[in-house]
C-alpha cells in the first residue's frame, strides 16, 4: 500500500489566506537589509525616486501573490491600498510600474551573492526552530523550461541546452524499440536541490545547463550546502538512480559519514558469481543469496541462508560445522556502493528511500505555488535569481510559520 506523507508546512493553504499577514510574515523573515543597503547606494530608482525597500517588498509580494508577471504586480499595487502600505507605497501615484519592476529584478541579478546570504540565512534559522532539520537529505533535480525556442538556429537564450529524464532501457536490460517514448525533453536548465527529507524544506540548490549529468553534481552540491559541520551533519543522504556512482558511495559515506540511500544500476553482467548479486547482497558457493544479519561496527554481517531455513544448500556438506552456519563481515569502506552501511535488502533502507518523495513535493511547489513552471528571463545568472526569489519565499514562509509556533496548527496538510 502506498502512503502519502503528509507535509509540515501547507504552502498552498498558506498562500491562498486572505489579508496579508503571511506577506508581513514573509518580508519580516527575510534579513535584506544587507541586500537593501547595498542597492540604495546606486542610485538608480529612475526619476521618481522610488524606494528600494518598497520594490524589494513588491517584488517578494508578486511571488507570494503568485503573480505571473511584474505587470500583474503592478496591477495588485494599483488596486490593494493595504498591499501599497505593507509595501510602503502610499499613495497610487507612487507605485513603480512594470518597467521600473523589471529595471529593479536586473539589479538584483548583480547582487546574487547577497541574495544567497539571504537564503544561507534562512537555513541557519530553520536548523536552531526545527528538531532534527537536516539530519535525514533528498537530493534531485527539475527542468526549468527556457523562455527560448529551442529549435531556432540563433536561440534568444544562449545559455540554455536541451536535456532529456527517463530511462532508455526496459527492465529486463534491452535497449526499447523506440528510446524516445521513454524519455521527457526540454529545452532550459536544471534546478539541483538538496532538501530537508522530513520537513520537506531547501538546504542548497545549483542551476545548470539542463545537459547536465545529476551524477556530477552532488560533490559541489553537498560542498555548498557545508554539512561537514556538526550541527549541520546528516544520518542519512537519498537520492534516485541517476546519482548512483562508487565516487558519490564514498563520499556520502567517507566524506560525510552518512548512509547513501541510491539504488544500485543492475545492469546486465553487474553480478559477480559466488561473491554477490547485482544489488550488493553475498551469495555463497551453491549461489544462494546470505542473509543481512545486523552491522558489527563499520563491517556489514551475513549469514549462511541454509542454516537459517531461507534456501536448501546445493552441496552434500555444509561449509562450517558450526550449528551458528557460516559467516561473512564485510568492510563498508572498500565498497560501500555495492556494501552500504543499510543494505538496500533491509526493511529500513526501504522505509528512509520512500522519503525520496518529499523532495518531488517540494519541485512542485516551486513550479506550481511559487512561479518556476514558467519563467521569462534569460540567461543562468538570471534564471539562478529567479530560482532564488522562489526559495527565500519558501523558506520565509516555513521561518515565519515555526516562529510563531504554527507548527501543530499546519502539521495535518493537503499534498
Amino acid at each position: 500500500m502506498y502512503i502519502v506523507q503528509a507535509p509540515l508546512f501547507d504552502f498552498e493553504a498558506f498562500t491562498k489566506e486572505k489579508g496579508n499577514k503571511h506577506l508581513m510574515m514573509v518580508l519580516d523573515a527575510l534579513d535584506a537589509e544587507k541586500l537593501i543597503s547595498a542597492l540604495e547606494k546606486e542610485h538608480w530608482t529612475g526619476r521618481k525616486g522610488y524606494s528600494v525597500r518598497g520594490m524589494w517588498s513588491a517584488l517578494i509580494c508578486g511571488m507570494v501573490r503568485q503573480c505571473e508577471s511584474l505587470a500583474e504586480v503592478a496591477r495588485i499595487l494599483q488596486r490593494d491600498k493595504e498591499v501599497r502600505t505593507v509595501c510602503g507605497f502610499p499613495c497610487k501615484d507612487e507605485v513603480p510600474g512594470e518597467d521600473a519592476l523589471g529595471r529593479f529584478l536586473k539589479k538584483l541579478v548583480e547582487h546574487e551573492k547577497l541574495l544567497e546570504e539571504i537564503f544561507e540565512g534562512l537555513v541557519e534559522k530553520l536548523r536552531k526552530l526545527l528538531p532534527g532539520f537536516g539530519l535525514k537529505l533528498a537530493v534531485d533535480s527539475t527542468d526549468i523550461e527556457a523562455y527560448s525556442n529551442g529549435y531556432r538556429t540563433h536561440k534568444s537564450d544562449p545559455d540554455a541546452r536541451w536535456g532529456a529524464k527517463g530511462s532508455k532501457h526496459n527492465h529486463s536490460g534491452g535497449e526499447k524499440d523506440n528510446k524516445e517514448k521513454d524519455l521527457y525533453w526540454w529545452f532550459g536548465y536544471k534546478l539541483h536541490l538538496l532538501v530537508d527529507a522530513i520537513y520537506e524544506l531547501p538546504i542548497t540548490f545549483m542551476v545548470t545547463p539542463a545537459n547536465e549529468s545529476d551524477t556530477q553534481q552532488l560533490k559541489p552540491l553537498l560542498e555548498k550546502a557545508r554539512i561537514d559541520r556538526p550541527e549541520a551533519k546528516p544520518e542519512a543522504i537519498i537520492g534516485d538512480k541517476g546519482y548512483d556512482s562508487g565516487q558519490n558511495n564514498k563520499l556520502i559515506y567517507g566524506g560525510y559519514s552518512a548512509s547513501p540511500i541510491i539504488p544500485i544500476k543492475e545492469r546486465k553482467g553487474a553480478q559477480l558469481p559466488d561473491i554477490c548479486n547485482a544489488k550488493g547482497t553475498p551469495t555463497c558457493g551453491c549461489g544462494l543469496e546470505m542473509v543481512f544479519w545486523g552491522r558489527d561496527g563499520n563491517y556489514l554481517k551475513y549469514r549462511c541462508s541454509h542454516v537459517l531455513g531461507k534456501g536448501v544448500c546445493k552441496f552434500l556438506s555444509l561449509c562450517t560445522d558450526s550449528n551458528y552456519g557460516y559467516v561473512l563481515k564485510l568492510p563498508i569502506k572498500n565498497d560501500p556502493r555495492r556494501h552500504p552501511p543499510v543494505p538496500r535488502e533491509t526493511r529500513k533502507w526501504k522505509r528512509l528511500y520512500r522519503l525520496r518523495s518529499a523532495i518531488e513535493r517540494v519541485n512542485s511547489r516551486l513550479k506550481d505555488l511559487l512561479g518556476l513552471r514558467r519563467i521569462t528571463l534569460r540567461g543562468m545568472v538570471k534564471v539562478v535569481v529567479r530560482s532564488l526569489l522562489s526559495l527565500l519565499v519558501m523558506g520565509a514562509m516555513a521561518v515565519g510559520m515555526a516562529q510563531r509556533n504554527r507548527l501543530k496548527e499546519v502539521r495535518s496538510l493537503v499534498t
